[in-house]
Formats: structure tokens, sequence, C-alpha cells
């Protein structure tokens, strides 16, 4: 069971990772601003057509590999779970080496050929955008809090019941197979980690819903349409992440309250499902994004315009640098979803300190 889940994440990944070029605007290519007359330029297509090639040939071998390898039942299931994780690593540095080359191409090319050189920049501010904002309220991400709040109250009063030593690790066939000693912290960690994901998706949500809009004066109609479509799908894919992990790690902390309830299939099936919710949240907010504005008719763009070239904040078209912009969290330029602001001081805090109390809270136990 291990090793094609292994697999079947694996191909999804490859993807995902192919289909990346085409995924996000059509005028950022591999993290550069490309004005709008030179995005369908033939090379550039063919590069992206060539990046999707190799990504999906050389994963597809890598999957095949794998399954070819691990498939027999007496291979065991942690060496498994080990190389099919090592491999999904693997297929992301890999990508990310063949997007770094790409990258660096692309802005070599738009150097020597000068795509920018005598049009003017201009940037389109939209008074009325937030108005037509549809995203989860904050309410509702109260919600997986208070589940948490309850399951902690819950775990106090059944303390007593819980066994001398805690789970805190459980391997790919279900089986817990890291133990730390019983304490007030170490077993209330596990509720303890949910609570402080859940304040990281809540925030993320309102980071999002407060960043500044990238409506392109090329085409802003379609742009805008896309802008509303990737923040209420990005929205609801929080949400479905922060309630799938509330699920998934509620489960976990009855098990050790109720061993009963604790048997490996039981923890293998809530973690493929919530494997198999996200992962399928994820297909649908890019399949929504991708198709966003396709229906909308623009009006032609004067072409001796172009949208803010910005490439100067964004180093190696990953790393999102700009001082001046309030936003916290911005739509990245070769990806899937956002990524914070890393010029805004704020942007860091929203990042570190959760990730900083969530490593407490592993070395603790």
């Amino acid at each position: 069971m291990t090793v094609y889940l292994m697999a079947g994440t694996l191909l999804l990944l490859v993807l995902i990772q192919a289909w990346v070029p085409y995924f996000v605007r059509t005028t950022e290519v591999f993290g550069i601003y490309v004005p709008e007359p030179y995005s369908q330029d033939a090379m550039l297509l063919k590069m992206k057509k060539r990046y999707a090639i190799v990504i999906g040939i050389a994963g597809s071998a890598a999957v095949l590999g794998y399954l070819a390898a691990f498939s027999r039942s007496s291979v065991p299931e942690e060496a498994a779970a080990l190389w099919g994780i090592g491999l999904q690593f693997g297929l992301l540095l890999f990508s990310m080496a063949l997007y770094l080359s790409n990258h660096f191409k692309v802005k070599e090319e738009k150097r020597l050929r000068q795509w920018t050189a005598g049009k003017k920049e201009k940037v389109v501010v939209d008074l009325d955008f937030r108005k037509d904002l549809q995203m989860v309220s904050g309410i509702a991400f109260l919600l997986p809090m208070v589940i948490t709040g309850g399951l902690i109250f819950y775990t106090w009063i059944n303390y007593a019941s819980l066994p001398l030593q805690i789970p805190v690790h459980w391997g790919p066939g279900g089986e817990p197979d890291r133990f730390t000693e019983k304490s007030i912290f170490t077993g209330l960690s596990l509720p303890l980690v949910l609570l402080v994901m859940q304040v990281m998706f809540y925030s993320f949500n309102r980071s999002i819903k407060g960043s500044g809009a990238k409506i392109r004066a090329s085409s802003r109609k379609r742009s805008r349409e896309r802008e509303l479509v990737s923040r209420k799908y990005g929205s609801l894919l929080l949400f479905i992440v922060s309630i799938s992990s509330t699920l998934l790690l509620a489960c976990l902390q009855l098990s050790i309250i109720h061993q009963e309830m604790g048997s490996a299939l039981w923890i293998m099936g809530a973690s493929v499902s919530f494997l198999i919710l996200v992962l399928g949240a994820v297909a649908v907010y890019a399949v929504k994004v991708v198709k966003s504005g396709a229906g909308v008719e623009e009006v032609p763009a004067d072409p001796g315009i172009m949208d803010a070239n910005d490439d100067r904040v964004w180093k190696a078209g990953i790393f999102y640098f700009n001082r001046e912009d309030p936003s916290l969290m911005v739509e990245k330029r070769f990806g899937i979803g956002w990524t914070i602001n890393f010029g805004n001081p704020r942007s860091w805090l929203l990042l570190l300190l959760p990730l900083a109390i969530l490593f407490g809270i592993a070395f603790a136990i």
C-alpha cells in the first residue's frame, strides 16, 4: 500500500511540475516579466515545451523505476517510504535546477532583444477590486481552532488514560515508531502543534485578502478575473488544508487517548484520506486559475505600454523582496500558490514565529 501511495504522490508531483510553465501568467516566463507581444515568442514557447517534456520523461522514469524496485512484497515498507520521499525531493531539486537554467536564459534573451525598450510602464489601480472578492471568511477559519480547543480539553480530562509512552511519530504502515515519556506537555503536544498550524492558515488567508492585485495594463479584464479566482480558490484551498489537518491530527490524538482506536489500518486510512483531499484541492485550485478569464472579452491594449517591469524585486524569479509593497504575501511567479514578501518585516514574523514555535515543540518532546 505504501509503495503505490508514494508512486501516486510522485506521479501527481510530476504532472504538477511539468505543467507549471503553463499555469503562471503568460507574461511571466520562468520568473521573468515578458511584455505581452513577446510572451508568445517561438523560442519561449519551445523552452516551456522542452521543460514540460524533460520533467515528464524524468519523472515517469522515476515512478516506473520505483514501482519496479519496491512493488515486491518482500521489501520493507520503511525502505519504500524513505525512497519514495527521497525521489520526491530529488524531482523538486531537478525541476528547480532546470527552472534556474531557463530563468537565466530568458533573462539574457530579454536583455539582448530589448523587449522593454521604447515602452511606457503603466500600473493599474482598481479601487473596486476588494468589493468583488469572494473568499472564505476568517470566522470559518476559527471553526477548526474551536475543535482543537475541545480536543485539548478532552485530552486534559482523560490524562489518566494516556499510555506511559506517548507516540510522537507514526511509520508508513500506520504503526507508531517513536515515543516519549508521558507528561502534560507531551500529551498535549499534538493538538498544540495543530493549533499553531491553524493560526498560520488563518493568517495566510488574511494576508492573501490584503495583498495588492497585480492587474495587467495589457489585459485588464482577464487579469482582474484571474486575480479574483486565484484569491477565491486559494482561500478555499487553505481552508480545506486546515480542516483536513484538523481531522487527521484529531484522529491521531484520539488514538493515543483510546488505544483501541489506534489500529495501523485506521491511522493509514486517515493519512491517505488527508493526502487525497489536499492533492485534490490543489488540482482544483490549479485548474480554476488556469481557466479563469478564458471567456472574458478583452479591450485591445495600447502596444506602446507594458506592465510594471518588476524583475528587480524578484530574486531568481522566486523570492519577492519589495520594501515599498505593504503586501505580506504575493502570488508566485513560478509555481502554484503564494509566497511571502521578504522585504516586509511583518512577513518574516508571519513565517518565522509559527515555525519557531513548532520547532520548539518538536525539540521539547
